[in-house]
């Protein structure tokens, strides 16, 4: 038989007979070669199972995450009301200490201011402030920055000098404690009748004040007025 021949029917008996074509795998191919496709299933089960629990375990992973953000949003909700409620706190603070310093104001100054300032000063008076700046305003113009300021002062007393007869303004700032900031805020404003020829002094009044106020008062720059009492009145004198 021709080696073309035997080959041809040897493909078809291959071919057409399954056991024959086992038979004849094992003999020619290697036990391990044979066994690859079936490892091989194993193996890419081993993955799809391995996949579907990272599949699982990045899940886990994304409920705890939107858990913890879930938590974190409560917990900044709870400060951001935390911080409204003291926001709140502080604004009902400020409206009553800005309700006792009017008070105050009320007491000291227009009960008794003569009391307060008739040592130094005869004929003693509160004034608005719209007094003093039409005042101001019939001398020299003010400009908005002046009037804005002479309109916030927290109060005016006038009245004439005992020492010299001179007709003096008091121009008054406010704190429980006075600080060096209340001082300048007075002298400014005072600056500002001076420059128009009137005779001003910055005054400076609480119930207690820090050393920097106390200091400028020492040297006459401001009278300091605690609890109802000049403490340093050389500049009102």
């Amino acid at each position: 038989m021709a080696r073309s021949e035997f080959a041809e029917q040897f493909a078809d008996l291959v071919e057409q007979d399954e056991a024959y074509r086992e038979r004849i795998q094992r003999a020619l191919i290697p036990r391990e070669l044979l066994l690859l496709p079936e490892a091989f299933a194993r193996f890419q089960a081993r993955v799809e199972e391995r996949f579907t629990q990272v599949d699982q375990e990045i899940a886990s992973v994304r409920a705890e995450m939107r858990e913890g953000f879930a938590r974190v949003d409560e917990q900044f909700a709870e400060v951001r009301a935390e911080q409204q409620r003291q926001a709140a706190e502080q604004r009902r603070q400020a409206n009553d200490i800005a309700k006792l310093k009017g008070f105050v104001l009320e007491l000291i100054f227009d009960r008794r201011a003569p009391a307060v300032f008739g040592r130094y000063w005869r004929r003693v008076k509160v004034v608005p402030a719209t007094e003093i700046c039409e005042l101001a305003e019939s001398i020299q113009p003010l400009t908005p920055e002046e009037e804005e300021s002479l309109y916030r002062a927290d109060a005016y007393v006038m009245g004439v000098r005992k020492s010299d007869g001179r007709e003096i303004i008091g121009v008054v700032e406010v704190s429980w404690m006075v600080d060096i900031g209340d001082v300048e805020r007075a002298q400014r404003r005072a600056e500002v009748l001076m420059q128009r020829g009137l005779l001003a002094v910055p005054v400076v009044a609480g119930g207690e004040a820090t050393q920097t106020a106390e200091q400028a008062a020492q040297q006459g720059e401001c009278a300091l007025l605690l609890d109802g009492i000049f403490k340093y009145p050389s500049a009102v004198g």
